[in-house]
């Protein structure tokens, strides 16, 4: 919980979320990504959760998740669209990639855009779809490394983001995902990983 409720509590330093919030998640069943689902719903939050497959997409729904979509399926982008109308109000981004492109079109104007993970490349954004983005207000902030630490403040704000999760985590807001494995297997688990059939934090246990 420490490594990934820090980076987790983090990312939500640069996002205002309330009951007016609608926040889209790709990657909603990872380890980071069910946090955020279980924060953004804790919050009053409206929570859309992108995953891989039914079984994912399960594991987002029972983190909180309003609507949970199979971003596998070419029609998801419809069904956010269907459901929300006016769009998102953040995209919290750790794939990039073609589904981040398309999450960006679901961001209503004046949406933040929260960038911490590239796992799926680079974002193809042309000039005009940039132009777009800025006539929309559209704003996007890299929130890794310095930036997250500097937002923290404090002394160790790595130290303050730890305590921060752990209160989380003892008072139940939080529940890490954890999928383990015994130490024999950490080739299996590797691959897992290496195939994105892995939901959670992966624990490798002696």
């Amino acid at each position: 919980m420490i490594g990934t409720g820090r980076t987790t509590l983090g990312i939500l330093q640069f996002a205002d979320l309330g009951p007016d919030s609608v926040a889209l998640v790709p990657a909603a069943a990872g380890g980071i990504g069910t946090l955020l689902v279980q924060y953004a719903k804790n919050a009053g939050a409206t929570v859309v959760a992108l995953a891989g497959g039914p079984a994912k997409t399960a594991r987002a729904a029972a983190a909180g998740a309003d609507l949970a979509l199979d971003y596998t399926r070419p029609d998801w982008a419809d069904a956010v669209r269907a459901h929300h109308p006016a769009g998102a109000t953040v995209l919290f981004d750790s794939v990039g990639g073609p589904i981040a492109r398309t999450a960006l079109d679901l961001l209503a104007d004046g949406g933040l855009h929260l960038v911490f993970g590239w796992s799926g490349g680079p974002i193809p954004l042309t000039d005009a779809d940039r132009a777009a983005l800025e006539a929309r207000s559209v704003t996007t902030r890299n929130v890794l490394g310095p930036a997250m630490l500097q937002r923290a403040g404090g002394d160790d704000p790595l130290r303050l983001l730890e305590a921060r999760a752990l209160a989380e985590a003892a008072s139940g807001r939080l529940r890490p995902a954890l999928r383990r494995y015994p130490l024999s297997e950490a080739a299996a688990a590797h691959r897992d990983l290496e195939n994105r059939a892995t939901t959670g934090k992966v624990v490798l246990e002696p």
